[in-house]
């Protein structure tokens, strides 16, 4: 008797450490008919986000620096956000560039946030800015009336490297928020 329950515990051992170590096998699926075609061969519908089309504003100076001009330029987006950072990119990029005079060329930054009504721009302190008093405040001019066409939009805070600055070029203030001019 004693024999029986050494030889059954001996096959209760072997088979608990044959089977450590390895992964479960997927319990089997039963088998389904054959695929009914519907007489179209499309794939499977994917759900990819919706893209919201808008057609902005984005401002950029006349050829000789002198004001600021508006280009009506399309954007899609999925998320708000993306509709942010979509008109920043598009501050360096005129439909019109025999017209119009980028303001933000080579602009990098780290993010753009946005919240309670602020969007947040944490640039990059390597950028480089060579355009004097009037190009910088043409330039935030150009920021604010592209950035503040969003009525959600109420506040521009800038920073670079995650730090407040007091100026991104020397000469106009950032180190408070850029607000929307009241009228």
């Amino acid at each position: 008797m004693k024999r029986r329950q050494m030889i059954g515990m001996a096959v209760l051992a072997t088979l608990l450490v044959a089977g450590c170590g390895q992964k479960a096998a997927p319990a089997p699926t039963p088998t389904a008919p054959a695929e009914q075609t519907t007489g179209s061969n499309q794939p499977p519908a994917t759900t990819e986000p919706k893209l919201t089309k808008q057609t902005i504003s984005v401002y950029y100076s006349d050829n000789n620096l002198m004001e600021l001009q508006k280009e009506e330029q399309e954007i899609s987006f999925a998320e708000d956000i993306e509709k942010y950072k979509k008109t920043l990119e598009l501050l360096e990029k005129p439909k019109k560039a025999d017209e119009h005079v980028p303001l933000w060329t080579d602009f990098h930054y780290h993010s753009v946030t946005f919240d309670k009504g602020t969007v947040t721009i944490d640039a990059d302190s390597k950028n480089q800015y060579n355009m004097g008093s009037s190009g910088e405040a043409m330039a935030l001019d150009a920021l604010k009336q592209s950035l503040f066409q969003f009525p959600e939009v109420e506040r521009i805070v800038i920073l670079e490297d995650g730090k407040k600055v007091e100026s991104l070029m020397g000469h106009m203030e950032v180190s408070e928020p850029l607000t929307r001019d009241k009228q």
